[in-house]
């Protein structure tokens, strides 16, 4: 049996540079994978088959499996469970990272001997954020995806997430978003990260998606107020619907009293080491 753990990630900085003429967005970020994980199986089977704790329409795990056995040529099947703990629909990318793991696991398990420009190139023709989830490492992403160049991470104790019961639909909100892209405060931020300015970088650092995002679902919008509550540093991550708050201390107390005082639901959990 072959065991994967597919990583969620949170954008430290979300910036939508242009719209491209197929239609795609070109994108400047800094993503870091957490310790939030699902966890996916591969076993030898006659068939193709998942089995999953949640039921998911169009499960993206099944179609690169089916994708995979097609263009390898893969005589043998799968059987696949995965243990679904990211939640879906909440710009943790968690579709994206099952996906990631669904190529390291098969390659494994069918001894296909891939190649990493290979895997690459698979994970890229399947999603914008699955090349990045396919090394689960600190970067900045830029363009649709396919550029990436490895960053350090901050000294982050603590990331707690605040899901919302909001399933936002990324293509809905790339569809309404109005590119407003200004290269010079970003290269200053940008600057900043890599100087490891992280106080300065953290003051200033955005979403360009978050306006989009509760504009097209107002209701959102009251759930970033309750977190901001909390802290006002309160980031969204993806096209939402989950906001963060960092912690850079291990004494963190306060802010979890302050979390359990406002009666939102959390979840603590930390950069991937």
């Amino acid at each position: 049996m072959i065991k994967e753990y597919a990583y969620a990630k949170i954008n430290l900085l979300l910036d939508v540079e242009k719209k491209r003429e197929d239609g795609f967005h070109d994108l400047k970020m800094i993503l870091i994978p957490i310790e939030l994980h699902d966890e996916l199986t591969f076993e030898p089977s006659e068939e193709i088959s998942l089995k999953s704790n949640i039921e998911i329409e169009n499960n993206a795990v099944i179609h690169t499996a089916n994708l995979m056995k097609k263009k390898y040529e893969v005589k043998d099947g799968a059987r696949i469970t995965l243990q679904k703990t990211i939640p879906m629909g909440a710009g943790l990318g968690g579709g994206s990272a099952d996906i990631a793991a669904t190529i390291r696991g098969l390659n494994t398990l069918w001894n296909l001997k891939l190649e990493n420009t290979e895997m690459e190139n698979l994970a890229l023709s399947l999603g914008s954020d699955t090349l990045f989830c396919l090394y689960n490492k600190p970067a900045f992403v830029y363009g649709r995806g396919e550029n990436i160049l490895y960053v350090d991470v901050p000294s982050i104790e603590s990331i707690y997430l605040f899901p919302s019961i909001i399933n936002v639909s990324t293509k809905n909100v790339f569809q309404k978003h109005r590119v407003k892209h200004n290269s010079k405060r970003f290269n200053r931020l940008f600057i900043n990260y890599l100087n490891e300015n992280y106080d300065r970088f953290f003051k200033k650092t955005y979403n360009h998606l978050l306006k989009t995002t509760v504009k097209c679902y107002p209701e959102l919008k009251k759930h970033y107020k309750a977190v901001r509550s909390i802290n006002q540093s309160a980031f969204m991550t993806g096209s939402g619907s989950t906001f963060y708050i960092l912690s850079f201390d291990k004494n963190d107390e306060p802010l979890r009293e302050k979390i359990r005082k406002s009666g939102l639901e959390s979840i603590k959990t930390k950069p991937k080491e």
